[in-house]
Parts: C-alpha cells; sequence; structure tokens
C-alpha cells in the first residue's frame, strides 16, 4: 500500500465513522477515557502491517534526503515533515480513527516531496484534526524563532514547535484541557529550548585572539544496547506495555541524553527473536523502537531528533538450539530482543 493509498484509506476510515458528538471542550473527559468517535475494534493484521510500512515508508524517504547531502541537518522543512510524521504516527498509535493521522501524514508528504524535487515547501501549518489555536504567547514565540534574530540556528527547532502546538490544540479538541496539559508542558519546553539556542547564535561573538581551527568530526557520542524484556512483557510492544521498571530504565536514558553536548540524531532500531513469521516479527521491532523514542520524547526530549527502524529478526547477537523446550529457548533468545540506540553528532577535536 502505497503512502496515497494509506492516507485516502484514513480519510475513508474518518469519514464513515463521523459523527455527530458533544463538543469536548464543554467538559474533561477522565485521562485514557476512548474518544466517542473511536472505532471500538481494531484493523486486521495485515492492514496494520500495510500501515506501518506506509508510514516506515515516509521515514525512509527523510532519512535518505539527509543521507546523500540534498538535506541539511538544520533544515526547517525536513524537521518539520519528521514531527508530522511523528504526529501521524503517535496518534495511529493511540488508535486515533479521525482524519488527524490523514492529514498529519499528508502535511509530511507535502514536504517531502517538496525537498526531494529540491523546491522550496510552502510554509504553512494548518490546524489539522480539527485543532483549535490555543495560547497565542506560544504560537508568538513560535514566530519570533522562525523569523527573529538568529532564527537559521533554531529552523528545525520552530518547525516543530509550531507541529506541537497543533497537537495540543488536536488533544484539546477531543479531552479538553487535562487531556491537552502535557502536551502544553512539552511546548513550553521546546520553546524555552529554541529560546536559549536562538539567543546564543544571536549574540555577537567576543573579538579574541586567533586560535587553531577545530576539526569537526561526526561520530557515534554514545551506543546503548537496551534489554526489551527489561521494558516490555514477552511479544508486546505498545507506549502503554511499559512497565514501571521499564520506565525507570528509559528515564535514566533521557536523563543520561539530555545530558550530553553536539547530540544531532538519536536512532532507535528495534530487533525481535526469530520465533514467529517475518510478518509479525518486522511491525513488532518497529512498534518497540518507537514506544520507546515515544517514551523520550514525553520526557522532554526533542522528537525532531529521533529516527526510528524495525528489523525484525534479520540480525540476531546470539543462537540457541530448537530442541531446547520452548521456555528455554525463549529465555536463550532473550538478547536478541532488544532496542539498540545511536547517539549521533558533532564533536569538536582540537586542531594539532
Amino acid at each position: 500500500m502505497t503512502s496515497h493509498r494509506f492516507l485516502l484509506s484514513l480519510l475513508a476510515l474518518a469519514a464513515l465513522s463521523g459523527c455527530a458528538v458533544t463538543d469536548p471542550r464543554a467538559t474533561d473527559r477522565a485521562p485514557g477515557a476512548v474518544p466517542p468517535f473511536a472505532q471500538a475494534t481494531r484493523f486486521t493484521d495485515e492492514a496494520q502491517r500495510a500501515d506501518h510500512r506506509a508510514l516506515q515508508s515516509v521515514q525512509d524517504r527523510l532519512a535518505a534526503l539527509q543521507k546523500d547531502g540534498r538535506v541539511p541537518q538544520t533544515s526547517g522543512p525536513w524537521a518539520k515533515a519528521q514531527c508530522w510524521l511523528d504526529m501521524a504516527r503517535q496518534n495511529y498509535h493511540e488508535n486515533d480513527r479521525g482524519p488527524v493521522i490523514g492529514e498529519a501524514l499528508a502535511e509530511s508528504v507535502r514536504l517531502v516531496e517538496a525537498l526531494e524535487q529540491g523546491a522550496s515547501p510552502e510554509q504553512r501549518t494548518p490546524l489539522i484534526g480539527g485543532s483549535v489555536r490555543l495560547r497565542e504567547d506560544l504560537w508568538a514565540r513560535a514566530e519570533r524563532g522562525r523569523s527573529g534574530p538568529g532564527a537559521a540556528c533554531v529552523a528545525a527547532q520552530a518547525a516543530c514547535l509550531e507541529v506541537q502546538l497543533v497537537w495540543m490544540g488536536h488533544e484539546y479538541a477531543e479531552g479538553g484541557w487535562r487531556h491537552a496539559n502535557p502536551y502544553i508542558g512539552m511546548a513550553e519546553t521546546m520553546a524555552a529550548r529554541m529560546e536559549a539556542g536562538q539567543a546564543a547564535c544571536a549574540t555577537p561573538a567576543v573579538a579574541a585572539a586567533p586560535a587553531p581551527t577545530p576539526a569537526v568530526v561526526e561520530r557515534v557520542i554514545e551506543r546503548l544496547v537496551l534489554a526489551t524484556d527489561a521494558v516490555f512483557e514477552f511479544d508486546r510492544a505498545g507506549l502503554n506495555d511499559i512497565g514501571a521498571a521499564g520506565r525507570a530504565r528509559l528515564d535514566r536514558l533521557a536523563d543520561r541524553a539530555k545530558g550530553l553536548q553536539g547530540i544531532e540524531r538519536i536512532v532507535l532500531v528495534g530487533h525481535t527473536d526469530r520465533l514467529g513469521s517475518d510478518a509479525h516479527n518486522q511491525p513488532l521491532s518497529l512498534q518497540r523502537a518507537t514506544a520507546v523514542r515515544d517514551h523520550l520524547v514525553a520526557r522532554g526530549m526533542d522528537a525532531a531528533l529521533f529516527v526510528v527502524e524495525g528489523r525484525g529478526s534479520a540480525e540476531p547477537v546470539k543462537t540457541c538450539s530448537d530442541e531446547w523446550p520452548r521456555s528455554a529457548l525463549i529465555a536463550c533468545l532473550r538478547d536478541n530482543r532488544r532496542v539498540e540506540v545511536e547517539i549521533r553528532g558533532r564533536v569538536v577535536n582540537p586542531a594539532r
């Protein structure tokens, strides 16, 4: 299924499930309550796999744009396309069956297609999915980040902040203030970080004595392997499937990453063991990596930093005999069930 067909199917589904509902802004639902227009049943497994492939195809196109050097990592349109895609993917995993998924994906594809053609995408941030425009102060801060002094340094952050403002307005439209508050908090954090970077960029440099030009090298700042059995139960992969111990591990990872300097990208690659079919394992690996990313973003990390991949059982690090009892075999294959974390960036080395 192409991304265009996926988009059409989501929009058609939204039209079929549309029904009159009470304005959610008139009353806050309890946290976690299912919106009245959400479907009672999920798609078939094959349809879900097709959806994941469609979402991943857009992610692959975004990665290709920077891999071959066509688009710099500071690009605002590239970052905005990534953040629209993140919004579509997250709402898909939350079983939102309104139009927001297709509309967010359409905005991402629009930007990707323009970048692939070498064109300058139209600058716009539509209020998709019934989003309500909230917090004009945050919208004004996003505009200053996009066009004020030092804007070139924070173009990517300003672009993702605008998407976050649309996202929080969508959450408010669905569930009121209680539902939107976490997203407002994330927007405030993003705005503060953007402004700090913008101020540093706009401040004139103090004249100093000539110094040797430092060499800037790109490398992996840190590489971690996260055992998924320590985060999820066996064969589970959703954000809501992360237990207390797993959340504590991810919180420590987030704190560690926030303390590192020079981060430009965080790559999360999910892997499974060989039990089950490829059709089951590939989306499972992607879902686990995505859930890790979503938790880290909820902890205040910048969504534009992340690239998420799933490789199923194709890259095992341990082999075990099929002659073992199943419980022993599952335990033996534990090392293959993992999410690999690579924190990449440019590091300045003193000139020699």
